[in-house]
């Protein structure tokens, strides 16, 4: 067995090199936590008086989105002039209220050595990576990314905006590794079968497995799932060569997968929403966040002999499961899993619609071959109606994460 380049670094960073196992882990991020507690109770106006920093982490308060929309500067401790980055995120709950997130210098710059490490799993000197999301501006996904590729010697491109999937050739072409959201490179995948990047790091949106099965087996790329979120500075966890879970970033967060109803931890191998804690941001700590996204614990060891946590690929987002009646919810996830399951569907669009008061689940599929309506029986019922039609349904017309439109 050989270490994953992110146990490797998390061995360094915690230094507790070959001493590193899940006890070890847990100690040390506990007397971490610690410290961060107390900082953030010293330094931050929402985290003053609110948290015991001799205090176990389960019993910590949550943190919120809706914390974070409703006062920022709340949570930042270091002074403005200090802060190199300022990100501007929707909060989820209401288009009223925007949540913004601070980074400092070490800040990104942890950002940075976490990507470039992450990236030497699936590059090497020399290779050239084409970044089919985000944006060259300063601090951006993108540059970021690109950033840390060049201290390992691999060429980066930030690809311009992309309105087709011919466009996305043109970015595309020649590279040795493709960074793009996985509905798109999908679509891309069907579109341009010759393709075939050495590699690939799917990233932005969920990742069911019939469509990584099916870029897999369409172009014969070793394919890796990366889960970022904005507010840690975007890289929490990534895959390696076994692909047998992700890696989490245990040297500067600390992951928990919870029940979202009451909030008690969820055992391994259940779905539950991950919740993080912050061990080294300086500008932004943040305790016990709610990030609303969907996910598994992995108790298994991993092949490569790691012994850091493990997360299944994000399965959705708690938002996302729509109500659609007598306690039943559908998500795009479900369908992900359906639908793509037909090695044949290049992509479709999902619109759940109120039409006399019967509910209809709408579908425009872009497939080769004609899917089974029965097929959809195990997330719908008889009193949901089903529409399917058959079109075009290129990704990069409407760009962004996968969901289920309702109206």
């Amino acid at each position: 067995m050989d270490d994953s380049p992110v146990i490797k670094w998390v061995k360094e960073k915690t230094g507790l090199g070959d001493n590193l196992n899940h006890e070890t882990l847990k100690a040390w991020q506990r007397e971490k936590l610690s410290s961060v507690a107390e900082y953030a109770a010293g330094r931050t106006k929402f985290y003053a008086g609110m948290i015991d920093p001799s205090a176990p982490l389960e019993d910590m308060p949550f943190t919120l989105p809706s914390d974070l929309a409703a006062d920022p500067l709340a949570f930042l401790a270091i002074p403005l002039n200090e802060v190199v980055r300022v990100t501007t995120l929707a909060h989820s709950g209401t288009t009223a209220l925007r949540k913004r997130v601070f980074f400092s210098a070490a800040d990104i710059e942890r950002t940075i050595e976490f990507f470039s490490v992450g990236m030497s799993t699936m590059t090497r000197a020399g290779d050239r990576v084409s970044i089919l999301i985000s944006n060259p501006t300063e601090n951006s996904l993108g540059s970021l990314l690109r950033t840390s590729l060049s201290r390992i010697g691999v060429e980066a491109t930030i690809a311009p905006a992309i309105r087709s999937v011919d466009e996305a050739l043109k970015a595309a072409q020649g590279a040795d590794c493709l960074v793009g959201m996985p509905g798109e490179l999908l679509y891309m995948c069907h579109a341009f079968p010759w393709l075939k990047p050495r590699s690939l790091l799917l990233a932005g949106d969920i990742v069911p497995p019939p469509l990584a099965a099916t870029i897999r087996e369409i172009w014969q790329s070793d394919l890796y799932i990366h889960y970022g979120h904005s507010e840690f500075g975007y890289g929490c966890a990534v895959d390696c060569t076994h692909h047998q879970g992700l890696h989490t970033r245990d040297a500067d967060l600390v992951f928990e997968v919870i029940d979202p109803v009451t909030g008690k931890a969820s055992a391994p191998g259940e779905v539950g929403e991950i919740v993080i804690t912050t061990l080294t941001e300086s500008a932004m700590p943040l305790i016990r966040y709610k990030t609303g996204n969907l996910s598994r614990l992995i108790d298994s060891r991993c092949q490569c002999g790691g012994m850091t946590h493990m997360i299944s690929p994000v399965e959705g987002r708690v938002s996302n499961n729509i109500p659609i009646g007598n306690g039943r919810h559908l998500n795009i996830y479900q369908l992900d899993n359906l639908i793509f399951a037909n090695r044949s569907v290049r992509g479709f669009n999902a619109f759940l619609k109120n039409e006399n008061g019967r509910i209809t689940l709408d579908l425009v599929i872009e497939s080769t071959e004609k899917i089974r309506p029965s097929l959809l029986s195990e997330v719908l019922f008889e009193d949901i109606g089903l529409r399917v039609s058959y079109g075009n349904a290129d990704p990069f017309r409407q760009r962004g994460k996968r969901r289920i439109k309702v109206s």
